[in-house]
Order: C-alpha cells, then sequence, then structure tokens
C-alpha cells in the first residue's frame, strides 16, 4: 500500500497575512515559497495543487522548525489545546520548558534540523546522550527530553507525524540527595541576607526607567516587589514548617496578621486540585515574629486588593503558585546566599521540604518537646508514637502551646550580630 502524500502545511510570518510553506525542491534544497493567499484552506489547496505538479514529495518542517511556536501562551498548540479541553498548564512550567528548548535542544544541531518525519527513537536516545555528557544534570535532562517529548506526542495527535518516537523513552534514574538541613545559625544568615537583599533591589529601583512610555512600573520595580514575595515566602517556609502544598494552598482569610495565627486546612495536591492537608489533619499555629513581619510587608506591598479567598503567594488572577515556581524562588535565592558566603557552599539539597526537616531538627535540638512538635507541623501519630513512646503518654498539656513554638523559632533563627567594630584613637 502507497504512503499517503505529505503536503507542508501553510503559516505566516509575524509581519505578514500571508500564508508561506515550505517546499524541498528536486535540487534537494530547501525554500520558503509564498502561497499570496490570505485564507488558510484556500493556502492549503494552493500547496497541494503545487506539490502535485512538481511531481516533488512534501517535507515536514525540521524539529527547531516545528517547535518553534511550542510552550510560548500566545501560540503553543499543545497549551491552547489543553485550555480549550479545560485543563491548566502553568505559566511557569511553559517558561521553563522554553527556556530548555532554547538553551539545549535548538543549540544541538544534530537534532534540532532533522525533519519531524526522519525522527527516530534512537535520535532522541542520542540527543539525551549528548547533553548528559555536556555536563547537564539528570532532573534538568530528564525534563528536557521531557519537553521533546511533549512536542512529539502532540505533533503525533495532530496528525502531523504518523508515530511518537518519544512513546517509549523514559527518564534516567539518579540517586537522591539527602535533603540538607540547616543549623539555626544558617537560617538567621540566610533570612537576614534575603532581607538586604530586598532592599538593594527597593534601591536599584528608585531611579530605573519605566519598561515602556507612560508606564509607571520599572523592570526594577517589578523585580522589588518579586523580592517582598520571595522573603516572605522563604522565611514562612522555614518558620512554619508548612509542607509545600500547604503553603501553595494558603489563602489571606487563613490568616490574622493581628495575632499571628494561621490555620492550615487545605493543600495544594497537584493534578488532584485543592484538598485537606495530608492525612486529613487541619491544624492552626502561630506564626513566628520573623515571618509574620515579612508577610505584613508583603501584604502592604500588592499592587491590588486581595480578597480573603486569594491564595498569599499567588498571583494577582488568584491562582496559586506550583511546585516548580516555589521550587524555582527558593533553589535561585539559596544559590545567591552561596555565592555571597551566607550558606556553605556544599552538596546539601535545601529544597521545599528540607525547610520543613529543618525546622523539626532544630526544634528537637532546642528542647522542645517532640509532640508539641508534632502538632505544629502536623504529624501522624504514628509518627509521634515512633519517636517518642514515652511523651506520648505523659504529655497532654503542651498540644496547646503552639505560640511556645513561635518563640522558639524566633530565639533560634534570629539575625546573627554584627560584631562591633573596635573604636580607633
Amino acid at each position: 500500500m502507497a504512503a499517503k502524500k505529505k503536503y507542508p502545511e501553510p503559516y505566516r510570518r509575524e509581519d505578514s497575512k500571508i500564508y508561506y510553506f515550505n517546499y524541498l525542491g528536486k535540487d534537494g534544497k530547501r525554500r520558503r515559497l509564498t502561497t499570496g493567499l490570505t485564507g488558510k484552506e484556500e493556502a492549503r489547496e494552493y500547496i497541494r495543487s503545487f506539490v502535485d505538479e512538481q511531481g516533488a514529495e512534501a517535507t515536514t518542517l525540521t524539529f527547531a522548525e516545528y517547535a518553534a511556536p511550542y510552550f510560548k501562551s500566545e501560540s503553543c498548540p499543545h497549551f491552547i489545546r489543553y485550555r480549550q479541553e479545560g485543563k491548566s498548564i502553568g505559566l511557569n512550567h511553559l517558561h521553563q520548558c522554553r527556556t530548555l528548548l532554547e538553551k539545549h535542544v535548538f543549540k544541538d544541531p544534530a537534532f534540532s534540523r532533522l525533519p519531524m518525519n526522519k525522527i527516530k527513537r534512537g535520535d532522541l536516545l542520542d540527543l539525551r546522550r549528548r547533553l548528559h555528557a555536556g555536563g547537564l544534570g539528570v532532573n534538568s535532562l530528564n525534563k528536557c527530553i521531557s519537553t521533546v517529548k511533549t512536542i512529539l506526542s502532540e505533533a503525533c495527535f495532530r496528525g502531523d507525524i504518523e508515530n511518537n518516537p518519544g512513546s517509549m523513552v523514559g527518564n534516567i534514574k539518579y540517586e537522591r540527595q539527602e535533603r540538607g538541613v540547616l543549623n539555626p545559625e544558617e537560617v538567621g544568615s540566610f533570612l537576614a541576607f534575603l532581607g538586604e537583599r530586598t532592599e538593594r533591589i527597593k534601591a536599584e529601583a528608585q531611579d530605573a526607567a519605566p519598561i515602556k512610555k507612560g508606564a509607571k512600573e520599572s523592570r526594577r520595580s517589578l523585580d522589588a516587589l518579586q523580592a517582598v514575595r520571595d522573603e516572605a515566602l522563604i522565611a514562612v517556609l522555614f518558620c512554619s514548617g508548612m509542607r509545600a502544598g500547604e503553603l501553595r494552598a494558603l489563602r489571606w482569610s487563613s490568616v490574622d496578621l493581628k495575632t499571628g495565627r494561621c490555620k492550615i486546612i487545605e493543600a495544594d495536591k497537584g493534578k488532584d486540585g485543592i484538598g485537606k492537608p495530608k492525612w486529613g489533619k487541619t491544624r492552626e499555629i502561630v506564626l513566628a515574629k520573623l515571618a509574620l513581619d515579612r508577610l505584613k510587608a508583603w501584604k502592604d506591598s500588592l499592587p491590588y486588593e486581595a480578597p480573603g479567598d486569594y491564595f498569599v503567594f499567588g498571583t494577582s488572577l488568584g491562582k496559586g503558585l506550583g511546585y516548580e515556581g516555589l521550587h524555582n524562588v527558593l533553589e535561585d535565592c539559596i544559590k545567591e546566599a552561596r555565592v555571597a558566603k551566607v550558606i556553605p557552599d556544599d552538596d546539601r539539597w535545601v529544597s521545599p521540604h528540607a525547610a520543613r526537616h529543618t525546622l523539626n531538627t532544630n526544634l528537637l535540638a532546642a528542647g522542645v518537646a517532640p509532640l508539641l512538635v508534632q502538632s505544629f507541623l502536623g504529624w501522624s501519630s504514628a509518627e509521634a508514637r515512633i519517636l517518642t513512646r514515652v511523651q506520648a503518654v505523659y504529655t497532654h498539656f503542651q498540644l496547646l502551646r503552639v505560640d511556645d513554638v513561635a518563640k522558639a523559632v524566633d530565639l533560634m533563627y534570629a539575625p546573627p550580630k554584627k560584631e562591633a567594630v573596635a573604636k580607633s584613637g
């Protein structure tokens, strides 16, 4: 059975309403030709007629050409289709995928210049091998290949290619790093560094030029706003011990900025949406002053009125921060702190959940009763019994003293005192 002839798809340039198409002539050279038409269906008919008259088989675009509109919110076929089907893809995810394409895949000519209909599974494996050999970390490498697979899958779904060469390509396994626990001095120095960072970025924003003519905001002003947000987010993360999903689902209605009391009643469960926290355990904690003051500053800095049902660390549209966004904020700030030698540049993996491990470890080391730590962090009863069989029997009253934990956090994570400079003379 003869293979079905493939015709090039018409497309428009950003500066033109006329449809063009890519054509591989008998001389083996690829050319961009114009249809001279502004209607897509009319352009398709023209292309079919042209190709048939030339007696040459049409060719598909290269991977780089085909992937050019992908992971841009205004043009990505995959993103647009998902939105139409009621599914969601975070803008942070789009940005990350686009960055991976531009930094790694498009810069690999051996893969990016392959015609879409010629890509085989081995080509994808070879790309993975080259990127790995070039020093790309396993986690980023897996995300990079996953991005390529999404494009190939969408192309197959749309009928642009007959088979998906990425369908059986899995992830590279890697050894998980142990979560990096910071000691109290390191957390205190880190939070103090973030405060200084925020003030520096604010100062830089004072004389910054507007983004465009007539605009009040400058790019640096937006950076300053984000710095305030990031400082508050990380302070709450390290001082509250909330799970990542609990922090991302935290709403303004659950926080009393006067008393510092905070109700943890929801958790973002990713694809499963917003639900109850782990184990179904809701709880109320008292935020340490270190976190509360920064949270107040963030609320005061908001350029919009945030209703109670808005997420604390969400957008002006009321949407919450994704896990990747949370992870990226912490990772970037940790990197800056290490460059500034505020935190030792070692192999510790400081993730959002590592902040919870950090608080747990430091509270227990400071002598806070394990059962009180359990109440504050929302452990299951089974977890508590494993650690503290005796306390579980004899300790009762401390369960209500959550404000004591907040005081302990403020003492532990107090910013380091700067050494007094000796007076000369």
